[in-house]
């Protein structure tokens, strides 16, 4: 059997505005998400993290232990992009989401293989911050759009159907 590999080639970033009234299923997230602005040619994506703290209580009168968790913390994803002043949508609203310090939701649509039983692919969606942006500027290097977004919500994962 072989193991499947999910290609990051053809992954789709979307933004768009937070709903005034939540999302009742996947697919009412997905069209909203699909109709956002397209964020124009992503380099890198980094990662998306949830972690939970984690204490350990040691009895000092025996090798007896006990672990709990903590609330979760979520990461923040670093976004790379090729710097398009001609974007005026995608680059555009991350630019609005700094400079308003309004959160918005990012959506990751990956480009899993289209078959009648998995569906068109999966979507990661999330509400957001967006903490930085920088511009990149290298010798011998395209010029790059860095932005670095907080991910503040509980990330959800949908069939891209």
């Amino acid at each position: 059997m072989a193991i499947p590999v999910i290609n990051s080639q053809g992954t789709q970033v979307y933004i768009l505005e937070v709903p005034l009234v939540a999302w009742t299923d996947c697919s009412e997230a997905v069209t909203a998400i699909k109709g956002g602005e397209l964020v124009g040619c992503p380099q890198s994506l980094g990662e998306i993290t949830e972690t939970r703290d984690m204490q350990e209580y040691k009895c000092l009168s025996s090798d007896e232990s006990a672990k709990s968790l903590g609330a979760i913390s979520r990461g923040s994803l670093e976004i790379g992009l090729l710097f398009d002043p001609d974007d005026i949508t995608g680059q555009a609203a991350l630019k609005a989401a700094f400079q308003s310090n309004l959160p918005v939701i990012i959506g990751i649509e990956l480009p899993n293989i289209v078959t009648p039983t998995t569906g068109n692919g999966t979507v990661f969606w999330f509400e957001a911050l967006v903490s930085s942006t920088s511009i990149a500027i290298a010798q011998d290097e395209a010029v790059l759009y860095n932005v670095t977004v907080e991910i503040a919500s509980e990330v959800t994962e949908c069939p891209a159907t």
